[in-house]
């Protein structure tokens, strides 16, 4: 399970890596890097764009979700029509005949 960088953070002052501490101040790595060099947690694999876009999307905020829509309007469109057809289909299949 992922710690949270507070966790990581914590764990680099308890082990005495103060130098760790001291080049994520200064910017020079990351809170995730030092978790990794460390062994606290296993390196990312490649996300796909999907897993990418999802992940910005849900920590983004309503403003932010909102922008991403109306910039992003005339390719959602058609894929949320098509869910929605889907959809129909399936819960036209699912209904008893007469």
């Amino acid at each position: 399970m992922a710690g949270t960088n507070s966790d990581y953070l914590r764990r680099l002052k308890n082990d005495g890596r103060q130098d760790l501490i001291d080049k994520i101040k200064r910017g020079e790595i990351t809170v995730y890097a030092a978790a990794v060099l460390m062994g606290y947690r296993k390196k990312r694999s490649a996300a796909s764009r999907s897993d990418q876009i999802s992940y910005h999307y849900l920590r983004a905020d309503k403003d932010e979700k909102l922008r991403f829509v109306l910039e992003n309007i005339n390719s959602l469109g058609p894929i949320v029509l098509g869910l929605i057809k889907r959809q129909r289909a399936i819960d036209e299949a699912k209904k008893p005949s007469e």
